[in-house]
C-alpha cells in the first residue's frame, strides 16, 4: 500500500481547525510530539491528522510514534505492533513499541493493570519526568466522551470525572495527553478513512459484553439517540467544555484559598478556615494537601463529613497515612513507627474501588462478567486463594462489602467444609503464619458475614457453578 498516497487523499478532506485551541496552543511549543496508536481507526485517524498538522508547519521530524502491545489477544495483538510499525515507517515516522509481559494468568490482568503498564511505557519511552515533562497525543473523539460520562454518571463521580477525556489532562510525574479529535465521532472519522482507503485494525475485544464501555456503546447510547429530540454528541460534548470550564474556575480557587488556610510551620490547615468554605472547596483542599491526591473516595467523605460537624478524626487513609484532625488543624500524618497493622479501623470498601492498608496492601473487590475460560478455571479449583477469589454475584445488590481485621470467635464456613469453623483453627490447618495473622484482612459482607479471608479458600454458599455468569472478585496484593 501507499502509505504517502493515502495520507493525501486524507489530507485533502481534513479541517485542522476543529484542532482544539488548547491542543494547538501546546502542539507549537513543542520539540518533540508523541502519538499513541494502537493501530485501531481512531488512533490511525489521529496520527495522519497529526502528521497532516506538522507537515504544514515543517515539524514532521518531531513526531514519535507510541504502541504498547498489552499481550491480551494473542496473535491479533502481534498483528497490531505489526501494522503500526509497517505505518510508521512508510511515512518516514520515527517509531518506538513495548510488549507486556505479565506474570500470572491473563485473567488477573485488570483495565487498571493494563492502563498502569502502558502509562509506565509512555513514561518511560518519552522520557517524562517533573522536570523533564512529555506530551502524549491520543485518539479519544467525541463517542469517548459520551461514553464516559455515561460511565462516570453512574459511579457518582463529581466535576473533575465528568469532565473527561479533557483536550488536555495530566498523569503525573511530569506525562501529560493531548487530544486532538475531540470534535470528530466514530463514524465521521471511519467514514473519513474509508473515503482515503485508510485501512485499520479492529479491536474484537471491544465489542464484548464483558466491556462496560463496550455494553454502552452497544445498547444505551444508541438508545439515547433514539431518544434524543438534537444531537447527542455535539450537545454532550458542549456539556463536558463547560464542566471543564468550571473545573478549571474551582481549581484557581482552591489554589486562592489554600494560600489563605495553609499554614507552614505547622503543615497542616487552619480547620476554622477551611470550615467556612463551600463544601466543594473543602473536597479540593483536602485533595491538595501533601499525600492527599491518593486518598480513596470513602476516606474523603469521611473526613469532609468530620470537617462540617467539627469533630476529631484519625483515620487511615493507606500507604502508611492517615488523616489526624484536631479543633485547630487538619493534617495527613505518617502512621508512627511500629504501630503498624494494629492501628487501622474498619472500614467500608465500595465495589469497583480500591483502598490500601497501612502496611502497603492492595485490597479490592469488582463485579466482572464471566468467560468459559475464567469460569471453568474458578469451578475446578484451579484459582489461588492466597492473593483473590471469584464469587457468585447473583442476587447480591449491596454496592460495598467491609474490610476489617480479624475478631475473637470469628468463624465462617469456607469452601470445602461442611459447617462454619473457627478462622483460628482454619489459619493452623492452613500454616497461615502467627505474625500474618493479624495483618490479613477480612472481607464481609453484610448479608452473609465474612466472606473470604487471604489464604482461605472463600465463603462456601457462595461458590461459582458451571451456569455462573457474573462473579464478585476480591483481591488482596502485599
Amino acid at each position: 500500500m501507499d502509505w504517502e498516497e493515502a495520507a493525501c487523499r486524507l489530507e485533502s478532506r481534513l479541517d485542522l481547525s476543529r484542532i482544539p485551541r488548547n491542543v494547538i496552543e501546546r502542539l507549537d511549543r513543542l520539540e518533540s510530539v508523541y502519538l499513541a496508536c494502537s493501530g485501531g481507526a481512531d488512533s490511525v485517524f489521529a496520527l495522519l491528522l497529526l502528521r497532516s498538522y506538522l507537515v504544514r508547519q515543517k515539524r514532521a521530524g518531531s513526531l514519535c510514534v507510541l504502541h504498547f502491545d498489552h499481550a491480551l489477544r494473542g496473535q491479533a495483538s502481534v498483528g497490531d505492533a505489526a501494522y503500526v510499525r509497517q505505518m510508521a515507517d512508510a511515512l518516514g515516522i520515527q517509531f518506538m513499541d513495548a510488549r507486556a509481559e505479565w506474570t500470572g494468568g491473563l485473567d488477573q490482568v485488570s483495565e487498571a493493570t493494563a492502563r498502569e503498564a502502558r502509562l509506565a511505557f509512555f513514561r518511560q519511552a518519552s522520557g517524562a519526568c517533573e522536570a523533564r515533562p512529555a506530551w502524549i497525543c491520543t485518539g479519544h473523539h467525541a463517542d469517548d466522551v459520551v461514553e464516559t460520562m455515561l460511565m462516570r454518571l453512574s459511579r457518582g463521580a463529581g466535576l473533575q470525572g465528568l469532565c473527561a477525556p479533557r483536550d488536555v489532562s495530566s498523569a503525573g510525574s511530569g506525562l501529560h495527553f493531548l487530544r486532538p479529535i475531540l470534535d470528530w465521532g466514530r463514524d465521521e472519522l471511519r467514514k473519513e478513512l474509508q473515503l482515503a482507503e485508510v485501512p485499520w485494525r479492529e479491536d474484537e475485544s471491544n465489542r464484548s459484553d464483558k466491556n462496560y464501555r463496550a455494553r454502552l456503546r452497544k445498547e444505551a447510547v444508541p438508545a439515547w439517540e433514539r431518544a434524543a429530540d438534537r444531537p447527542l454528541r455535539k450537545g454532550v460534548g458542549r456539556s463536558r467544555c463547560l464542566l471543564a470550564e468550571d473545573a478549571e474556575a474551582l481549581d484557581a480557587a482552591a489554589a486562592y484559598f489554600w494560600r489563605q488556610c495553609w499554614d507552614k510551620s505547622e503543615t497542616a490547615l487552619d480547620r476554622r478556615e477551611v470550615a467556612s468554605l463551600p463544601r466543594g472547596l473543602q473536597r479540593r483542599l483536602l485533595l491538595l494537601m501533601p499525600g492527599g491526591a491518593g486518598v480513596a473516595a470513602e476516606a474523603l467523605e469521611l473526613a469532609l463529613a468530620a470537617v462540617q460537624a467539627g469533630d476529631p478524626l484519625k483515620l487511615d487513609v493507606g500507604q502508611g497515612s492517615s488523616y489526624q484532625f484536631s479543633a485547630d488543624w487538619l493534617r495527613i500524618s505518617k502512621t508512627e513507627e511500629g504501630s503498624g497493622f494494629a492501628d487501622w479501623e474498619a472500614f467500608t470498601l465500595p465495589i469497583g474501588t480500591i483502598a490500601y492498608l497501612p502496611d502497603g496492601a492492595r485490597v479490592s473487590a469488582e463485579r466482572l462478567r464471566l468467560d468459559g475460560a475464567l469460569r471453568e478455571k474458578i469451578v475446578s479449583g484451579s484459582n489461588d486463594d492466597a492473593w483473590n477469589v471469584y464469587l457468585d454475584d447473583r442476587g447480591n445488590q449491596s454496592d460495598r462489602l467491609w474490610v476489617r481485621k480479624r475478631a475473637p470467635g470469628d468463624a465462617f464456613k469456607p469452601f470445602g467444609k461442611s459447617s462454619p469453623k473457627k478462622l483460628k483453627k482454619l489459619f493452623i490447618d492452613r500454616k497461615i503464619d502467627r505474625m500474618d495473622r493479624d495483618r490479613l484482612p477480612v472481607f464481609v459482607s453484610e448479608e452473609s458475614g465474612i466472606l473470604w479471608v487471604p489464604g482461605i479458600p472463600p465463603y462456601a454458599d457462595g461458590k461459582l457453578g458451571f451456569g455462573s455468569d457474573a462473579a464478585l472478585r476480591l483481591t488482596y496484593v502485599r
